[in-house]
């Protein structure tokens, strides 16, 4: 399985590039590929009992591309004794549409979380969030420091991503 990393800090708009320059954007289906994607953390909007951090995917191949659906994320951290500790985030119960991603745009979905207590019994202290595009397995990286109460048992988790859309 290829990888492809970006970084980015909390509230910082830019990232790294996910690969090298892409050659184009679209598998033969027309679907945005992961290494011609790039990712960044956006806007933190939200209350302060319930955030929302949105992630930024930018198109940087010079063809057009299409996505739909949820991306998965995962986020991993200290939690339970483990410095690695890895949790899979529910998907909000939500209808999606396909998005078209000309050369340069960009699309986003918003990972909306309860903040946990830096350090916090029951918290998971993030320092990742690993991201694999919609219909792909693929994975990218994005630097998360943030702690988010820890409910990977709940039903009805607070904590969950929403189906990617079109702008910023």
């Amino acid at each position: 399985m290829a990888t492809a990393s970006a970084s980015a800090q909390a509230g910082s708009s830019s990232s790294a590039p996910a690969s090298s320059p892409p050659a184009q954007a679209a598998g033969s289906d027309g679907t945005c590929q992961p290494g011609d994607l790039a990712y960044a953390l956006g806007a933190k909007t939200g209350t302060t009992s319930q955030p929302t951090q949105t992630v930024d995917l930018t198109n940087r191949a010079s063809a057009a591309c299409t996505m739909t659906g949820f991306p998965g994320v995962d986020l991993v951290g200290a939690a339970n004794g483990q410095q690695n500790y890895t949790w899979s985030l529910e998907r909000q119960s939500k209808s999606y549409s396909t998005v078209t991603l000309a050369p340069g745009g960009t699309a986003h979905f918003d990972l909306i979380y309860l903040p946990g207590t830096s350090g916090g019994s029951g918290d998971i202290t993030v320092f990742k969030m690993v991201i694999t595009p919609p219909n792909d397995y693929t994975e990218a990286e994005l630097t998360w420091n943030q702690s988010v109460v820890l409910q990977d048992g709940a039903t009805h988790p607070g904590t969950y991503i929403s189906p990617v859309v079109s702008g910023s």
